[in-house]
């Protein structure tokens, strides 16, 4: 079968039988609905079938749409990015649009293009549209956590990126946070204001970043022979900081700070101490992380601990670049350091 070339996408010559997707499984020995599976990326296909599927369609030049064409392309100038969206659009996360900023500018620099994919918490098993159609030649994965498409796509030797993983992922490069030494940073700076009985509130702890800040909450308080207390500790749900910081002060001896794990359960926690009658910092310190805008912001400003998020994105784009023309060969994982940020919603004790 000849193929023409016309504007670099390979068009069949119209005298020359078109090959079917009958065709495609009548060689393969398999059904028309496993040849189908196989060519729009699901994953309940064996990667020995789905080889031999695809190997077929690439020789037989079979073009069900672009997903033909881009296995004769070898570069796209695209790169992928790809953001489970959890509860809220990405435009209204204070902390990954901002990381998406990042990608976008360090793109724009090296004359690539940005295509954005957003895909529900639950979605299942189809690969997204980008990957299937071999429309990008990169792809830079947020908040995804579905390990049947992480398999899927070091299968497939797609060049990916994960940019702050939420579960330990091994055999992917990966652009994360010192979340440990963060959280030690900011329990240390509590401690060093007076404060000993200091109180925990965070998301679902099977989040890794809130893992690892546990952990430097923890060992903070270790290194200063504080006694760990359960009962300063609330974990669990979704921006329930209001919930959490309730819980604490309902305590008969509750606590005198208490550290977030992200800026919105604390900025939230603001109006349980406020219901309480309470006031920050005259009655309770309160202090965060990840200095999202909003930190800035709300009366009195929040102490946080800073995430560089645009240098997350930047740093992405970088490493991927680099996976695609075979600079980086091995996995490779960078920490991107943090910073603690002094503001008005701490004050010293006496001891």
């Amino acid at each position: 079968m000849s193929v023409l070339k016309s504007d670099g996408i390979a068009k069949l010559n119209s005298v020359t039988t078109m090959i079917t997707i009958k065709d495609i499984a009548r060689e393969a020995k398999c059904s028309l609905s496993t040849v189908s599976k196989a060519i729009n990326g699901k994953f309940d296909v064996s990667e020995s079938t789905r080889k031999r599927i695809l190997d077929i369609v690439e020789s037989r030049h079979y073009v069900p749409n672009a997903f033909g064409r881009g296995l004769k392309k070898k570069e796209t100038e695209n790169i992928g990015v790809i953001f489970c969206r959890e509860s809220q659009p990405l435009s209204g996360n204070p902390f990954y649009s901002r990381v998406l900023e990042g990608i976008e500018g360090e793109l724009a620099i090296k004359n690539y293009n940005l295509v954005l994919q957003l895909v529900p918490e639950d979605f299942k098993d189809e690969c997204p549209k980008m990957l299937r159609e071999r429309n990008v030649d990169g792809v830079m994965l947020i908040g995804l956590q579905k390990l049947k498409f992480l398999e899927y796509i070091q299968n497939q030797q797609i060049p990916a990126v994960l940019i702050d993983p939420q579960i330990r992922i091994e055999g992917f490069s990966q652009v994360v946070i010192d979340n440990e030494h963060g959280a030690l940073l900011a329990i240390q700076y509590l401690i060093n204001h007076g404060h000993r009985r200091i109180g925990f509130i965070s998301g679902n702890l099977e989040r890794l970043s809130f893992q690892q800040r546990y952990l430097g909450y923890q060992q903070a308080l270790e290194y200063n022979n504080i006694p760990f207390r359960p009962d300063y500790v609330r974990t669990g749900g979704l921006e329930l900081g209001y919930q959490h910081v309730k819980d604490l002060l309902q305590l008969k001896e509750h606590p005198t700070a208490i550290f977030s794990v992200n800026d919105i359960n604390a900025i939230n926690g603001y109006n349980a101490v406020k219901d309480f009658g309470y006031q920050i910092p005259r009655d309770i310190s309160i202090i965060g992380f990840d200095d999202i805008e909003l930190s800035k912001i709300i009366s009195p400003a929040l102490t946080t601990v800073r995430v560089y998020k645009e240098e997350l994105g930047s740093i992405a784009v970088r490493m991927l670049l680099k996976i695609i023309r075979k600079e980086i060969t091995e996995p490779i994982t960078t920490m991107v350091p943090i910073k603690l940020i002094e503001r008005d919603s701490v004050t010293e004790i006496s001891c």
